[in-house]
């Protein structure tokens, strides 16, 4: 079985999608075969793994839809072996709308992953709490919860981690005690030394369910979505290939820890 990983903060900007692409691109180096989905309309994490909307023909919109395409026939190889990609389209939106009415609508996603062999799945999910991330939810064994350095990226954190909680299953304390999720602290800029105070002494009450690896705003990232690339092979040298691949190793220390980790013979990133 797959380790299902839902990429979620209904705030825009936290860095969703450029943790998507370089925890997947992390993994798919160290030798584990990943699958990215994207599952937001909006098309991020396809366009920044350099797949134009106008270069295939079927996405995750087709998937949800009725009927249902087989999410296999969607997805795409990328130039990175060993990650792929199920591509996301504005359909999608529409395709969301249409599924609220159906019975069973958080399952949707569950069903279609089934049958896929990866070692792991990451799921970048929409900027909001709708059905589209509540199927994320349901069928993900972990949640990773970018955070970005400001004020406002703390508001709404509390309604996220009821509607875990929600769909779930969980308690307050399930969720905490069964390392379900970790918030990741990104675009952190150490010249910002009151509002990071401020940040910091707000999620002092999740510090434990926090990554200890923290990733700092690094232009190369941002040049890197621009270059459709992943951070490693547009500056391996840069701040943002050195945070990303810290945080993939923290990330399979958690499932290692957790009893989940692919049997794989990790290859190292040779040029970190």
């Amino acid at each position: 079985m797959p380790v299902i990983v839902a990429i979620i903060n209904q705030k825009g900007g936290t860095g969703k999608t450029t943790t998507t692409i370089n925890l997947g691109a992390g993994l798919a180096y160290q030798g584990f075969q990943t699958l990215l989905v994207d599952l937001d309309p909006q098309g991020h994490t396809t366009l920044g793994m350099g797949v134009e909307p106008d270069s295939f023909e079927e996405s995750m919109a087709e998937v949800i839809s009725i009927p249902r395409k087989n999410i296999a026939d969607v997805i795409l190889a990328t130039y990175i072996n060993g990650l792929f990609l199920a591509p996301s389209h504005i359909k999608l939106a529409r395709a969301a709308e249409q599924v609220y009415s159906r019975l069973f609508r958080e399952t949707i996603l569950q069903q279609a992953l089934r049958p896929l062999d990866y070692d792991f799945i990451l799921i970048d999910c929409p900027p909001s709490l709708g059905v589209l991330t509540a199927n994320s939810l349901y069928t993900s064994q972990f949640v990773i919860i970018p955070c970005q350095m400001s004020r406002y990226s703390l508001d709404g954190l509390a309604d996220l981690l009821t509607t875990i909680e929600e769909v779930k299953n969980l308690d307050g304390e399930e969720l905490f005690s069964g390392n379900f999720f970790r918030i990741l602290l990104t675009m952190f800029d150490k010249r910002n030394r009151v509002t990071n105070e401020f940040i910091l002494e707000q999620l002092r009450p999740y510090l434990e369910v926090t990554f200890a690896t923290i990733i700092m705003r690094c232009e190369a990232l941002n040049q890197a979505h621009i270059a459709q690339r992943a951070v490693f092979d547009y500056d391996a040298k840069s701040t943002g290939a050195r945070d990303y691949y810290h945080l993939t190793q923290e990330f399979l220390y958690l499932c290692q820890k957790r009893n989940c980790l692919p049997e794989k013979r990790p290859n190292l990133l040779s040029m970190l």
